[in-house]
């Protein structure tokens, strides 16, 4: 399972439907305790996909939350190129991988199927 921390309805269509092509199932909220909540079986989920532009996020808190409600995930953070703030504080909250929306964009269906 997949899911997708995103407000923008864009690419969030984007993300869903490559993670439908590959037979996975993607959950899209925007918020981490919603996420959390609807997810029956945490141990299903492999990769977290977090949209740092959706600004109430507090990277800092809810990565690592992320972390230790889906112990077997992947969390990888994108945001604009511009944003070296936020692309910094993901990483330093613990994001296993952080690049632009370019390079997610590029390379969403590899990501998606290696989840």
């Amino acid at each position: 399972m997949i899911l997708l921390l995103s407000s923008d309805l864009m690419f969030q269509s984007r993300i869903s439907s490559t993670a439908r092509e590959a037979g996975k199932p993607c959950v899209v909220d925007r918020s981490v305790a919603k996420l959390v909540e609807r997810v029956a079986e945490p141990d299903t989920v492999k990769l977290v996909l977090v949209d740092l532009t959706l600004r109430t996020v507090d990277l800092s808190i809810e990565i690592p939350l992320l972390h230790q409600s889906f112990s077997k995930c992947k969390v990888i953070a994108y945001g604009p190129h511009v944003d070296v703030d936020r692309l910094t504080l993901a990483q330093e909250a613990g994001a296993d991988a952080v690049m632009t929306r370019g390079q997610m964009d590029r390379d969403l269906a590899a990501i998606i199927q290696g989840a």
